[in-house]
């Protein structure tokens, strides 16, 4: 009997926590073709919870033919789920011998052990182990070169400026702070990306599509970082040259980021380049035949924007940037109100300054109960010049009559006295009665 199977170079990488089983129809094996279709993964779907426990990875299937002095340890445990493109081992956990192991790769490929009806047709799954010489053909190995997806917080952000959020990640990643290559601790660093060369790890430039910053000194998954990292992988700025083999697992890490805020990603949208550059144009307000000049000169203009609002506020924050802004409007908002305010007290000091320079007329004797209604129409520094140069006033019952201040009626023209009339009639009068009696 002749062993079949593909020799692929071992890359460094984390244990994953899902991968794929089978893919849905013809399995290829040193043993046979065998078939997983849509029947197959109900039956062994089926099986397994009739089985009702977790199921177990072993180490070349030790746990089919048990040796004699001693123990089978697990390597693993798993569960199982029929996705789009076949059935997948989740939510595994290693034990830290088998993720040792992985880590120096003296494990690279797992073996499923299954059984399968008369026509061929795989109808329950057994168990997986770890080997070195799997019976499936063209098989990934486990341990990839693609980094393991984690969760963590989102941050939105408004822009992805990639050389600033790595410049941050290498601070974060570093024992002092200072970012240097020599004080990284790099499985830490390697966080902020989906891929890395396992041959040279301890290389900055081994790193490839960050999509991660660093946020009040936690690291956070950057929402438009794991944009610009589909967009490469979709062909944007030239691509990105990783190897054919590990591309699925690098996309599967930056889809599950896009999972986590409800959306799918390109590649799961069936989305061309074509279409996606459609909708890009039409966010940015363009024409759908508009070419990638206009749009660029847009996205540029929208990049430099935060600096600007930057300068603007004196911040160097988005939110503290926010916090500006939304003072600003509050208080152009307030501002008609504060006028209006403003404006009533401005009338109501108007108001009193009229009314104290009314009174001190009076007392002076320079305003007549004749002349209070037109003193109330009159403006506080209309009244203020009036009072200035305003004679006092005697009544005909002997209290004091206004000064005639040195006017000689006898000298006065009739133009003069017509118009003295119509400034001080009290005046006028008084002039008058001096002179001719009456």
């Amino acid at each position: 009997m002749t062993r079949h199977a593909l020799t692929i170079p071992v890359p460094g990488g984390e244990p994953p926590r899902e991968f794929r089983i089978f893919p849905f129809g013809r399995v290829e094996t040193t043993k046979g073709v065998f078939l997983f279709d849509q029947e197959a993964a109900r039956r062994v779907m089926q099986a397994w919870r009739d089985y009702g426990n977790r199921l177990s990875i072993d180490y070349e299937h030790q746990a089919l033919e048990p040796v004699s002095n001693g123990p089978v340890p697990a390597a693993g445990w798993f569960d199982l789920e029929v996705r789009e493109d076949g059935l997948w081992a989740v939510n595994v956990e290693w034990t830290p011998r088998a993720m040792e192991l992985l880590r120096n790769r003296e494990y690279r490929y797992f073996s499923p052990a299954f059984y399968v009806d008369e026509e061929g047709r795989i109808v329950e799954l057994i168990n997986l182990a770890l080997t070195n010489l799997p019976a499936t053909k063209r098989m990934e190995p486990l341990v990839a070169k693609a980094v393991g997806f984690e969760a963590g917080p989102v941050y939105e952000g408004s822009s992805w400026d990639a050389d600033a959020a790595v410049a941050r990640v290498r601070r974060w990643a570093s024992r002092d702070g200072s970012g240097d290559k020599e004080t990284i601790d790099w499985a830490k660093y390697r966080k902020a990306f989906a891929w890395y060369d396992a041959t040279d790890p301890e290389s900055f430039g081994s790193y490839k599509l960050p999509h991660h910053d660093v946020v009040d000194g936690r690291l956070v998954v950057h929402k438009r970082g794991v944009y610009a990292a589909a967009a490469v992988l979709q062909g944007a700025r030239g691509g990105v040259d990783i190897p054919e083999g590990e591309l699925e697992a690098v996309k599967r890490h930056i889809a599950a980021h896009y999972h986590q805020w409800g959306e799918k990603a390109p590649w799961e949208r069936g989305e061309t380049r074509r279409t996606r550059m459609e909708k890009v144009l039409r966010l940015l307000g363009l024409r759908e035949d508009a070419g990638e000049a206009e749009a660029e000169a847009v996205l540029r203009r929208l990049m430099a924007f935060p600096e600007r609002v930057f300068a603007l506020t004196g911040t160097r924050r988005e939110d503290e940037a926010e916090a500006v802004v939304l003072a600003w409007k509050q208080a152009h908002e307030e501002l008609p109100r504060v006028q209006e305010r403003l404006a009533a007290l401005e009338e109501e000091r108007k108001k009193e300054r009229l009314a104290r320079l009314i009174e001190e007329g009076k007392r002076e004797g320079k305003l007549t109960p004749a002349m209070l209604s037109w003193a109330e129409s009159q403006t506080p520094e209309a009244l203020e010049a009036f009072l200035r140069v305003a004679p006092r006033v005697v009544r005909a019952n002997g209290l004091e009559e206004p000064e005639p201040g040195g006017l000689d009626w006898h000298k006065m023209t009739p133009a003069q006295r017509a118009e003295l009339y119509r400034e001080n009639p009290e005046v006028y009068r008084a002039l008058r009665k001096r002179a001719l009696g009456y």
